[in-house]
């Protein structure tokens, strides 16, 4: 097994999921405890998605280069690649224009809205989960391939047989 079989797979299992999961909790809860945010922190947050978000992307776009044979889970693969770019752009714009309102009042931003700061960790919180299944139905997705490949040989199998037979 090579490293990206054994990366993939350590990332795929659900224990590391879960992990990534309660770290982003635990990282959420602990910044907005003093009710400011300050840049760091930001940056911190923004990262963590920017990176998840792009890995993530490329993951997928490359399991549609790998996967011979079959046009329609391809285009399953390329739009899921789409839907990814769409939410990673999102998390670029709304960390920019974050960091930029941040840096401009000193680092600390007061919260406008009575409960800002909870919508902000439920935004950060629902993306991570968002990466984390689209993880999950990736491997998933995968495994219908492989079951196909295998569904096909048995078939192309079968007719060989027959041919003969005949």
């Amino acid at each position: 097994m090579n490293v990206k079989e054994s990366f993939g797979k350590a990332i795929m299992d659900k224990r590391a999921l879960i992990a990534i999961i309660v770290i982003a909790i635990i990282w959420r809860t602990g910044i907005s405890l003093n009710g400011e945010i300050a840049l760091w922190e930001s940056i911190c947050s923004g990262i963590a998605l920017f990176i998840l978000g792009w890995v993530l992307f490329a993951y997928v776009y490359l399991m549609s280069k790998e996967l011979k044979g079959w046009l329609e889970m391809n285009k399953i693969f390329h739009w899921i690649a789409v839907s990814l770019t769409m939410i990673n752009i999102y998390v670029i714009v709304y960390y920019g224009m974050r960091w930029y309102r941040l840096a401009e009042s000193g680092g600390v931003e007061e919260a406008l809205l009575p409960l800002d700061f909870l919508f902000r960790d439920i935004r950060y919180i629902v993306l991570v989960i968002f990466y984390c299944v689209m993880i999950w139905l990736a491997k998933y997705l995968k495994k219908v391939h492989d079951d196909y490949l295998i569904l096909s040989k048995g078939l192309e199998h079968i007719q060989k047989t027959f041919l003969i037979v005949w």
